[in-house]
């Protein structure tokens, strides 16, 4: 069994964050352990209110889990305070953890910020640089480099820049028009990995699927490379799933991510 450790933020509406992190992975065969960093009030419209876990009480979470277990793999998803996002950075230092899969997330397709002011100066300072890797949307992307991304030729530059902050680096391409392309850079060699568009509105949680996917193939022994292509095609399956659910966009399904599509 491995075991990939969580810390993300919880979706009360079951799409995305810790929730969708466990489907997947479960679905992979792996075990996910969880440490909570952030509750949020959702429905598939949007994100009503944000409730803060103490920086403290998200440390205790993380080494009562390390006591008993070390991961096999680590998701960071949303951290939302500035306090967690030092805590989190601290707990990664002390233990050396291995295979650390780092979603940034900023903000929410309808807009709302997901990172409170001043938290992006410390990821992107304390603890970016101890990630394995790094996974951003083209938003997150451009935000992190301060570079725009008009179309898909200048993904590969905007990779470079990220990549001068330590981590491989995995810009998911998905919200460019015409095929969708994740571009991988690790510091020496370009992979982009390609498919055609599918024409649905239920792609809700597919960036936190994406990530803990990648880790949970890493945490398989899979290489860097293996492993980016094996969650692109995982990601796809699952958003070709995708299902109503409520009035606005619909979750992807990860539980078929690993089936033939």
């Amino acid at each position: 069994m491995k075991y990939i450790l969580v810390i993300a933020g919880s979706d009360s509406c079951g799409g995305a964050g810790i929730q969708a992190d466990i489907r997947t992975i479960t679905s992979l065969g792996a075990h996910a352990s969880t440490a909570v960093t952030v509750l949020t009030a959702q429905n598939s419209l949007g994100i009503t209110a944000i409730h803060k876990v103490s920086g403290r009480f998200i440390w205790k979470q993380l080494e009562t889990i390390v006591d008993d277990l070390i991961p096999d793999a680590v998701k960071i998803g949303m951290l939302y305070s500035k306090e967690a996002v030092k805590e989190v950075a601290r707990f990664v230092k002390k233990h050396c953890l291995q295979n650390v899969v780092l979603d940034p997330v900023l903000s929410a397709s309808t807009g709302k910020k997901l990172l409170e002011s001043g938290a992006l100066s410390i990821l992107k300072k304390d603890l970016i640089p101890v990630a394995s890797i790094v996974t951003p949307n083209l938003f997150e992307a451009e935000i992190l480099a301060h570079k725009k991304i008009e179309d898909q030729s200048e993904m590969p530059g905007v990779a470079k820049v990220i990549k001068q902050m330590g981590p491989d680096v995995v810009i998911t391409g998905g919200h460019l028009q015409g095929e969708c392309v994740d571009v991988l850079y690790n510091g020496s060699d370009l992979y982009e990995f390609c498919s055609s568009r599918i024409d649905t509105d239920h792609t809700h949680g597919s960036g936190c699927v994406f990530s803990s996917a990648l880790a949970t193939f890493l945490a398989q022994k899979k290489d860097v490379v293996k492993a980016t292509k094996l969650a692109h095609d995982f990601v796809r399956c699952a958003i070709l799933k995708g299902y109503d659910c409520g009035r606005g966009s619909g979750p992807v399904r990860p539980e078929s991510g690993n089936k033939q599509c």
